[in-house]
């Protein structure tokens, strides 16, 4: 004979079994109400979704896809994430030119992309400023010079650099040289992003509304560098004398 249970266990035991009663009545009103069972996986075709993954693995990556909708922006047309990207690369280009060019320097591009990449953490190149060109051709003034003092190893004092002027009017001078303000800059950075999104619109008119995820893309910005002039290289000794000859007097070269 099993020895008899003491009265404050058996009404513990029976507040327990209780309570397991009414978990159990919760977690089945929850199931009917959601219509699942638990563990159920939703049916597919797993034949059918390996080729739309195929086929997605093309997309930009979701940070740039969704890049507008982690932004506190008004509603209307939004940039796509790579124009995004130029105009924060103009607005560097534009802040480490303005210092350079109210002390009187020499903008070389040398000096810019290393400003820019302190700023951005991330890798800035001559296409970029192509590009920054192509967007807004009256910001800078683009030449090959060379003779241009250098504090770098790898490139040579005859080595043709490009160098960057910014365009101002006449009335933009302190001193009697010309000066870029801050408000200069602001107005710069704003005319850029009309632009940008100019072009934007131009490539959405057959779209209504225009879609913020347009793959547009600019050209390489290449064609918009100038280029160094070719300079004609002797390789031979003979080239190397006809080419002395030529500079010599007739009355010498007897």
């Amino acid at each position: 004979q099993l020895p008899s249970v003491p009265a404050e266990a058996s009404t513990l035991l029976r507040s327990h079994l209780e309570r397991v009663r009414q978990l159990e009545q919760r977690i089945h009103q929850k199931q009917a109400g959601s219509g699942a069972a638990p563990g159920a996986q939703p049916s597919g075709d797993t034949g059918a979704a390996a080729p739309a993954a195929e086929a997605g693995s093309e997309k930009p990556p979701a940070y740039q896809r969704f890049h507008t909708l982690a932004q506190d922006l008004p509603p209307g047309l939004t940039l796509p994430y790579k124009f995004k990207v130029l105009a924060e690369m103009f607005r560097s280009v534009d802040t480490i030119a303005g210092m350079l060019f109210n002390r009187a320097e020499t903008i070389t591009f040398a000096k810019v992309k290393q400003g820019v990449q302190d700023m951005m953490r991330r890798q800035f190149e001559e296409r970029h400023v192509g590009q920054i060109k192509a967007v807004y051709p009256t910001s800078y003034r683009l030449r090959r010079e060379r003779n241009i003092p250098t504090f770098s190893n790898g490139v040579k004092k005859s080595d043709y650099q490009l160098t960057l002027e910014p365009v101002l009017g006449e009335e933009e001078k302190v001193d009697g040289r010309p000066h870029l303000s801050a408000s200069r800059l602001l107005e710069r950075r704003k005319e850029f992003n009309r632009n940008l999104v100019n072009i934007v619109k131009q490539h959405h008119k057959v779209r209504t509304p225009p879609s913020p995820w347009h793959p547009l893309l600019l050209a390489s910005g290449i064609a918009w560098l100038p280029q160094p002039p070719q300079e004609d290289r002797l390789s031979t000794a003979q080239e190397v004398l006809s080419t002395a000859r030529g500079l010599l007097t007739p009355k010498v070269s007897r």
